[in-house]
């Protein structure tokens, strides 16, 4: 692959690229979800994938489906180093094509999170990353054009995979009473949530929960309980017109103030900023 790193995207964040070779220790930044799909593709090396509620440890030829707004981070594995390819892309990208809109449902909505593909569909996948990134290097006339279609083909190809060999991967039994809290989160984000209670819940100490939380997930837990609030708090914002305070009592913060200070870590914007730009 190639040797040296490629970032890509168009100003809009409609589409984005980005081939990486890791050397050392990374994680994911925190709150990490978006109103974008994603692939990811490992090249090499050993990585552990959070997605929502499961954890796979994904290897070489792992590629991994993330849909719009699931919460999702990578954690090292055994392996430090690694490469990878990330695609980011927008409904909008394909200016809602009814066939690109069923097959995006089809790849995205169906719980298919990882599959590995076998030797000659990863030498197929790699060689259309190749000239995707080659048409960014060179920007020739209508290299734009090409990589909307070099990506569509790439999408085509996973669906008929997946129908063809149906090998999505199992998520990983690590840490299992972990993974049930973290789903217990999902479900119960407006209800108190704090270490100590969730400790007592589960029957398990405040030590183990935090330590193990951190391991399995990626998230510290109140970052990860912050991150299930907010993204509701998102679509809230988005799709209704609840008053900011009624949402905030909604997703479990009782007080406004520190819901906005949470809210503006996590997005970037007040909770007022973002319902404009994205009403």
């Amino acid at each position: 692959m190639e040797k040296k790193n490629v970032d890509f995207h168009y100003p809009d964040e409609s589409f984005l690229f980005s081939y990486r070779e890791v050397v050392g220790n990374f994680t994911m930044l925190s709150n990490h979800f978006h109103n974008q799909f994603e692939l990811y593709y490992l090249l090499s090396g050993e990585r552990y994938y959070f997605i929502e509620d499961r954890v796979f440890h994904i290897r070489p030829g792992s590629l991994v489906l993330i849909n719009e707004h699931d919460l999702h981070k990578t954690t090292d594995a055994t392996s430090q180093h690694h490469e990878r390819i990330l695609i980011n892309f927008g409904k909008d990208y394909f200016q809602f094509s009814p066939s690109i809109m069923s097959l995006l449902n089809d790849l995205f909505t169906k719980k298919n999170n990882v599959i590995t593909l076998l030797s000659i569909d990863k030498q197929y996948m790699e060689a259309l990353f190749i000239k995707m990134i080659h048409e960014i290097e060179n920007k020739s006339i209508g290299f734009e054009i090409n990589l909307q279609s070099l990506l569509m083909e790439l999408l085509v190809y996973i669906r008929r995979f997946i129908e063809e060999n149906n090998t999505a991967e199992q998520p990983s039994q690590m840490h299992k009473k972990i993974l049930e809290i973290v789903q217990y989160i999902n479900n119960n984000y407006s209800s108190a949530l704090s270490l100590p209670l969730i400790s007592k819940k589960f029957f398990i100490s405040q030590y183990y929960l935090s330590r193990a939380f951190k391991q399995t997930t990626g998230f510290t837990f109140i970052e990860y309980v912050n991150s299930v609030r907010i993204r509701e708090a998102q679509r809230l914002l988005r799709e209704t017109d609840d008053k900011v305070i009624d949402i905030a009592e909604k997703i479990g913060y009782g007080n406004i103030s520190h819901f906005g200070r949470v809210f503006k870590e996590v997005t970037s914007f007040t909770p007022l900023n973002y319902r404009k730009l994205n009403k």
